[in-house]
């Protein structure tokens, strides 16, 4: 009967929850104030009550107010009506400037400017009135000016101090200006957790944020997928930061109140010295949240629409030729030698079902584009058509396959898929996550991408272009008369080997010796060279040309720079390249001069690391900037800002890391500092820390707990025998006990009758 009582009361609790859920959006009465009150009624009409918490009189007008503004505000949201209130004993000049000399006065606004007053004796019925009238005058203003000029098209609705975002009007409202945007699932936990945190925020600085031109939006990815998917929201809550309608970051900190408005506060300052015009940040993986797993009857029909739009894109990008290759110019020669064609992928043009069967035997040559999903995921329902479609788009160029994660759990676990669906690249064992827009043209330009052949540079000018782009390059360099075979297929392996690591972009072809001279002019004299330049330095490749194996470990070991910025492209491939990861924790907003200063004495330490440490474990250096991660670095490895610049030596695939020296104090960001920690930890000189959320770790104890008791009890014959002897003389024990008790009670019953 207690199950029955508690599984009901879960029951109950999660109907209203979804019902809750359910409620429109608009159904709210905003709480206005100094800070927010210009702001808010700027946009749309408001009817506002201005009252005193000791007024008698607002007490008894405040259940006729609530009844009027329940009946009436879900039907007048879609006006641009909107209701508020404001204490007029916390915001006493507010009040007075609003003319209110006595509570309950409620007044209606338009564009910031008042239009009415309530008269009467405040019924209900007068209230109700008046919001009609309100609403009336609403309508026939926007007949008036529809097709003559207005200003706002499609007017801004606000609730809880956001601008409601959808499909129709992002564009519109988003294309200018700065703005935070709020994307949640109304079914979403973490969205319902968080959201009077971001009420909070918004209720305070909406007004004198939107002064300095940045604006608080928040839009439903229920209603909205492609638009969230457009605006790179891969799990719900996200909170996303875009400047004229262009992506710059997503907000990696806690969705704390707090947090957020500690975020929020430093966006005008960023603007101003122009950090904001530059690539998007890191998206973290496996963070805390929510999937929406609601099936959804529209994803299909979304799905099918968004193929329409997208066919056009099709043909353009499928026939598009390559850049790269029509620069080819003097090289056709060696060029002609490339067999590396894709003749032989894809040449139906079909998805590829991979299971745990046939997954390793079909992937184990050539490319391959995967996605991993699970049937009931409405996002992976909402991709299935577009995939298909990029299959037929891409025949001939690779293969796309898909894996039914439902099916293959221990497969896709293997690949490190943690959210549905995930898109990786794969040419035999190497990946690379692909985490952009998933409509069909942007992922037909990342299959390109990936597959471009090297660049043919004539002038050292585009040499440096690529270096800027990139911080390493490859160069091959031979004479241009050189037609060898040798040459030839040296020209050929390091092209394929080059596209299996997805490092074509970054691989430059010479065939002029005199840029040769200029680019490698210690090696142009031995010509055909393979160098990579990095770190100010020529790195030359000294194995032998046609060699795979030398030629992968090459590319391999050289494809990072001494000290790379961890970012959202590389992020996955550094954590995972190398067995310790040393992360310096930096402050970007301290200026140039600290984060040179921090990222020298960095590198300094990774270059005596790389002279003392000619075997052992392999160790990457790397620095991140702080204020694009806070969160997560907060959130794992528990570092607040006020510990920067601060040093982590994290083991991924041990799910541990280093925060403290031998003496229990946080590692000095210092060469000597740096260096003799990492050399501490790969001795096991230093306490490790655990990477692993609360909950996992305690599952882990639990296991292990379980696991030690039972190797205790019986990890050999004779600790088997004594315990199954135990276990038995316990149960005979009880049982006897048990009897003995049963046949006195029947006793004592049958002498008390």
């Amino acid at each position: 009967m207690q199950f029955k009582k508690i599984l009901l009361g879960v029951l109950c609790a999660t109907l209203g929850q979804v019902f809750a859920q359910a409620a429109p959006v608009g159904a709210k009465t905003h709480v206005l104030d100094k800070n927010n009150f210009e702001a808010k009624t700027s946009q749309g009409a408001w009817i506002v009550k201005h009252f005193s918490p000791t007024c008698s009189h607002c007490q008894s007008f405040q259940p006729k107010w609530e009844q009027a503004v329940s009946e009436r505000s879900v039907q007048v949201y879609d006006q641009n009506v909107h209701f508020g209130e404001v204490n007029c004993y916390e915001n006493t000049m507010l009040c007075e400037r609003n003319k209110v000399v006595g509570w309950p006065t409620v007044v209606a606004f338009r564009g910031g400017k008042r239009i009415a007053d309530l008269e009467g004796d405040k019924s209900k019925q007068d209230v109700l009135d008046f919001i009609d009238h309100i609403v009336s005058e609403a309508q026939m203003e926007a007949a008036a000016t529809d097709g003559k000029g207005a200003t706002e098209k499609t007017p801004k609705k606000y609730t809880e101090n956001s601008v409601v975002l959808d499909s129709k009007n992002y564009t519109e409202n988003a294309a200018n200006g700065v703005w935070l945007v709020k994307h949640y699932s109304p079914l979403c936990p973490h969205c319902r957790d968080m959201a009077p945190e971001w009420t909070k925020m918004t209720d305070e600085l909406a007004g004198s944020m939107a002064k300095q031109g940045i604006l608080f939006g928040q839009v439903n990815c229920l209603e909205n997928r492609k638009l969230c998917e457009d605006n790179f929201v891969d799990g719900y809550p996200t909170i996303n930061l875009f400047v004229n309608g262009k992506f710059i970051e997503e907000m990696v900190a806690k969705y704390t109140y707090d947090d957020m408005k500690a975020y929020a506060l430093k966006i005008p300052e960023r603007h101003k010295r122009g950090e904001l015009n530059k690539n998007p940040e890191p998206v973290v993986a496996n963070d805390n949240r929510d999937w929406d797993d609601m099936a959804d009857d529209t994803a299909g029909k979304q799905g099918e629409a968004s193929v329409k739009d997208a066919n056009a894109a099709i043909n353009t990008l499928a026939e598009k030729p390559n850049a790269d290759n029509a620069a080819a110019g003097d090289s056709h020669e060696l060029n002609n030698g490339d067999k590396s064609d894709h003749s032989a992928y894809n040449t139906e043009g079909e998805v590829v079902a991979l299971t745990k069967e046939n997954f390793a035997e079909k992937t184990a040559t050539g490319p391959w584009f995967v996605k991993f999903y699970a049937p009931w995921c409405p996002h992976c329902q909402h991709l299935a058509p577009i995939w298909e479609k990029l299959a037929d788009a891409a025949k001939g160029k690779i293969n796309i396959g898909k894996v039914n994660c439902d099916e293959a759990g221990l497969l896709c676990s293997k690949h490190g898929v943690q959210a549905y669906p995930t898109l990786k690249m794969m040419w035999e064992s190497e990946t690379s996550d692909y985490k952009g827009s998933r409509d069909l043209e942007n992922l037909l330009d990342f299959v390109d991408r990936m597959l471009a052949q090297p660049a043919n540079v004539q002038t050292i000018d585009e040499v440096r272009q690529t270096q800027k782009e990139h911080e390493v390059v490859f160069v091959f360099a031979h004479e241009k008369s050189d037609t060898s075979a040798r040459t030839t297929a040296a020209l050929t392996q390091i092209k394929a080997n080059a596209k299996k690591l997805f490092l074509s972009k970054q691989v430059n072809i010479i065939s002029s010796l005199e840029l040769a001279r200029q680019v490698l002019p210690d090696y142009y004299q031995s010509l055909p060279a393979l160098a990579a330049l990095k770190d100010n330095k020529v790195i030359k490749f000294n194995g032998t040309l046609t060699n795979d194996d030398q030629l992968r470990e090459f590319f391999y070991a050289e494809r990072f720079s001494l000290l790379p910025e961890l970012t959202r492209e590389n992020s996955d491939a550094l954590f995972y390249d190398s067995d310790y990861l040393v992360l310096a924790v930096l402050d970007s907003t301290q200026g140039a001069e600290y984060m040179k200063h921090y990222r020298d004495v960095v590198r300094s330490a990774a270059i005596s690391h790389q002279q003392g440490n000619k075997a052992g474990p392999s160790v990457r250096f790397t620095w991140v900037d702080g204020i694009k991660w806070e969160g997560y670095i907060d959130r794992v490895f528990r570092i607040r800002r006020s510990n920067w610049p601060a040093i982590i030596i994290a083991q991924p695939s041990e799910d541990r890391y280093y925060v403290s020296d031998v003496k229990g104090q946080p590692i000095e960001p210092s060469k000597m500092g740096v260096f003799m920690a990492v050399r501490d930890a790969l001795n096991g000189k230093l306490r490790a820390e655990s990477s692993k959320s609360i909950i996992v770790r305690g599952a882990h104890g639990i296991f292990w707990a379980i696991k030690s008791a039972w190797l205790f009890m019986f990890g050999t014959m004779l600790r088997t025998l004594v315990s199954l002897s135990t276990i038995a003389a316990f149960v005979y024990y009880s049982f006897k006990r048990g009897k003995k008790g049963s046949s006195a009670g029947i006793g004592n019953l049958v002498k008390a009758d």
